[in-house]
């Protein structure tokens, strides 16, 4: 097949690889049964009547908002008055939904034997499970996956001098730490104030018994012969309506906390390091993908502290870094310095529908602005205001003038089968929430106009990323990377994917482009092209590929959440100029890459 031939139909394939990810690459697998499991696991859209959702999102109504930010002083003092919890608002359905979290957030069998099924240490999850069996830290991680209880003459030794009853006396010996955690807990006392009296209350009503303590067998089991890692389904027993509106995330698309291990194990490049001996250093993306099965990764174990988890620092330890410096860009906003000069001072145990923006917080916090539904109500549907989501999808009005006008490229398999478009009637709610968010502390209309400015800056990000990616196509129609493909490693499991996925999948053209070059690749730009971050092949990827990708990926990520959080530096420094260097850095790569295959003087 000519290679020119082969380099344009790349894109094509980096979609279809990124669709299937969440499907067995298993041969024999009806097609139709992909198709349809690739949309359930990538999607995860749970359907669900209208009268059944726990929160309604409303249209917002910004003169409510400006008018809750200048309150009186009366209507203060009543905001500050402890919240009216109707009895009987937790029910069996709603115990029954939370407490059946795994099987909605993985609708059939299939998709529970890739994600969901205990198969301890013997395989790994997701597409490539078959490819790689995981390290023993994973069973913490993702404990519904690959826990595995202990064992051992040291636990018989322990067993066999504490009874099941006696957690708290073994574990004040053992792990002395957590036993004093949970003593200052919610848990160890629930009905320690009035207001936590009257939620434990609820929960009594539900579970038609008197709670006096949550004790370790509530959450672990009664003994060591049915311990468990405590997952959302158990937490829903106590906590519907919280998981519930966790679950809610999904529908809203990747990324998002309920769907983090999918998005963390889909990707080729993580079974290609576990085959090349280097699954370890996939510790940080673990860490942080652990939402799925974690409810304890913002109030963390085991004191399980609403207050804590409502302060920035409960965000920060994932949300930082190369591809989402949210925590870099908040903390050295004016917000964060707000909040690291005062926030010692606010009151953290006070529910956020209480907080009145001005008096109880000067500014707000990652948890105010994006737990916040409309009309004043809060929930653990974090992700329901995402527009831009990573901004890594290539958006609707651009006038593209490379290969990305075509992207999706033809494929139907989402969510990859469309441009991002934030001007739908979903996404035009989704800023008058944000604007009536903001207005708790700004103007409609100074809201209105900066998150415009804001849509502005990431246009142009993606006008230079189109400029970059053009500069990519030059050089791969040309065949002038260095060392040439052919003699270069290959895409992440690359060997395999032709076989795998056979040409009624892939498409006889990407079928036979695998097949005629081994799987020697090369991938660049959003989405499949950002594994050069992630692993290293024989010379692949090439320097003007890492600077692409540093471009789109992590460059163009500070200027957007620098401008999302307020922070200018962050989004000028970090981002926007460093994108405009990658640029210029590329153009003269690229003329060096042309130059040695003749096709420039």
């Amino acid at each position: 097949m000519n290679r020119k031939r082969i380099y344009l139909l790349l894109p094509v394939f980096a979609l279809l690889v990124f669709s299937f990810g969440s499907v067995s690459f298993a041969k024999g697998v009806d097609e139709k049964d992909l198709k349809a499991e690739s949309k359930v696991t990538l999607t995860a859209e749970i359907k669900e009547e209208s009268g059944k959702k726990i929160s309604k999102v409303a249209k917002a109504d910004v003169k409510k908002a400006t008018k809750k930010a200048t309150v009186s002083a009366k209507e203060e003092s009543k905001a500050n008055k402890p919240v009216d919890i109707p009895e009987g608002t937790l029910t069996r359905a709603m115990q029954e939904r939370a407490m059946n979290y795994y099987n909605i957030i993985y609708p059939s069998e299939k998709a529970r034997a890739l994600w969901d099924d205990n198969v301890g240490m013997e395989k790994g999850m997701g597409a490539w499970q078959d490819f790689y069996k995981p390290i023993p830290l994973q069973m913490y991680w993702f404990p519904r996956r690959h826990y595995i209880r202990p064992e051992g003459e040291y636990y018989d030794q322990l067993l066999k001098k504490y009874k099941p009853g006696d957690c708290v006396e073994c574990h004040e010996r053992v792990t002395p730490g957590w036993v004093n955690d949970w003593r200052a807990s919610t848990h160890a006392n629930p009905k320690k104030n009035s207001y936590f009296a009257q939620k434990t209350k609820q929960i009594e009503q539900l579970l038609g018994r008197e709670i006096n303590e949550v004790s370790c067998s509530e959450c672990h089991g009664k003994d060591h012969s049915e311990l468990r890692m405590p997952t959302p389904d158990i937490c829903g027993k106590c906590h519907p309506e919280q998981v519930i509106e966790y679950m809610e995330e999904q529908k809203y698309g990747r990324p998002n906390h309920v769907d983090s291990n999918i998005a963390n194990f889909i990707v080729p490049w993580y079974a290609e390091n576990a085959r090349q001996g280097y699954l370890a250093s996939m510790f940080g993306c673990d860490y942080c993908h652990s939402t799925t099965d974690k409810c304890d990764s913002c109030h963390t174990r085991h004191k399980f502290s609403a207050a804590e988890a409502r302060r920035p620092e409960a965000c920060m330890s994932c949300h930082m870094g190369y591809d989402h410096p949210d925590a870099e860009s908040y903390r050295e906003s004016k917000m964060g310095v707000i909040y690291h000069l005062e926030g010692e001072h606010w009151d953290w145990e006070k529910p956020l529908e209480q907080v009145v923006p001005g008096k109880d917080y000067r500014a707000p916090t990652c948890q105010f602005c994006h737990m916040y539904q409309s009309e004043g109500k809060f929930t653990h549907t974090t992700a329901s205001k995402a527009i831009w989501r990573m901004g890594t999808i290539p958006p609707k009005g651009v006038e593209y003038k490379s290969s990305l006008k075509d992207y999706p490229y033809g494929v139907n398999l989402p969510p990859l089968n469309a441009k991002l478009d934030i001007y739908t009637p979903e996404n035009k709610k989704k800023r008058e929430k944000w604007i009536e968010m903001c207005s708790n502390c700004h103007s409609p209309r100074f809201a209105r106009i900066y998150l415009e400015n804001m849509d502005m800056l990431m246009f142009e990000m993606w006008k230079l990323t189109d400029r970059a990616h053009l500069i990519m196509d030059k050089v791969a129609a040309a065949d002038a990377f260095d060392p040439p493909v052919s003699e270069r490693g290959i895409y992440p499991m690359g060997d395999v994917i032709a076989d795998a996925l056979g040409p009624k999948l892939l498409g006889d053209a990407i079928y036979n482009a695998f097949k005629t070059t081994g799987g020697k690749l090369p991938v660049y730009g959003p989405i499949l092209g950002v594994y050069g971050v992630f692993m290293a092949g024989e010379n692949n990827p090439s320097v003007i590929e890492n600077l692409y990708t540093d471009l789109w990926f992590g460059d163009k990520a500070f200027a957007y959440k620098g401008a999302a959080h307020v922070q200018q530096d962050i989004s000028w420094w970090y981002g926007a100029a460093r994108v405009f260097q990658k640029v210029s850095a590329m153009e003269s790569e690229a003329r060096k890459l042309l130059r040695a295959k003749g096709k420039i003087k």
